[in-house]
């Protein structure tokens, strides 16, 4: 009899330790997983992603401080599969730069269509970054290395600055973004580049033989061609 207790304490012991270690990731609270700026608490600039995973899903707020800036940039974000900033509503900036053109990053895909705050975007050396979608507050775009072959900016009549560098981008569509003031596409597909319905357009800096269409009083550069 007493061999029996013996042995159900033994296994009952045994459960409630498997139990309390399989656990312990429910004690990981947002605020282990993203890490605010110290000098501006609503600047997100790091993910430990050994506890977050590799398919992100940033939070609103990280306790009772709400994000407002999404900073991200280093090598390491490379081990991000898919990044949701869906819940980050009081968004206004956001930047991903992974610095080395030769990395194996596997994002595909950005949508910041519930991001009614965003501003400013910066991508940078995403290389396997296919599609975008945009929020219609958008003021400034900047985008570096990536595999975009279209953008709609279709909605975004606020945009002001648009900088597309080293991809496959083929078209461009500007005849609904009125208060553009420069737009720089290079080392692309685009052909031509109709700045018809651009009244504000100061700058202009594009690839040598892209063919602009339309009058225009701003200053145009053309950029040689990389091999």
């Amino acid at each position: 009899m007493r061999r029996v207790s013996f042995r159900v304490i033994c296994v009952t012991v045994s459960c409630l330790i498997t139990s309390l270690l399989c656990g312990c990731n429910l004690f990981v609270t947002d605020k282990d997983k993203f890490y605010l700026n110290k000098n501006l608490d609503y600047d997100l600039t790091w993910i430990d992603l050994d506890k977050a995973g590799k398919d992100i899903v940033i939070p609103a707020k990280i306790e009772d401080k709400k994000i407002r800036v999404i900073n991200l940039a280093d090598p390491y974000f490379t081990r991000i599969d898919s990044l949701d900033i869906s819940q980050v509503k009081e968004l206004e900036s956001f930047r991903l730069n992974l610095f080395d053109p030769k990395n194996k990053s596997k994002l595909k895909e950005l949508d910041f269509s519930k991001n009614n705050k965003l501003r400013r975007i910066l991508i940078s050396q995403t290389m396997a970054l296919k599609n975008i979608t945009f929020n219609s507050a958008c003021e400034s775009i900047f985008i570096d290395g990536s595999d975009i072959k279209s953008v709609d900016l279709q909605s975004l009549e606020k945009l002001e600055d648009f900088s597309y560098y080293n991809g496959p981008l083929e078209e461009l569509d500007i005849s609904n973004n009125p208060n553009l003031e420069s737009i720089k596409v290079v080392d692309s597909n685009v052909k031509k580049l109709d700045v018809s319905h651009n009244p504000k357009l100061k700058y202009i800096l594009i690839d040598e033989g892209t063919e602009v269409i339309g009058p225009t009083n701003a200053h145009i550069e053309y950029k040689k061609r990389a091999e």
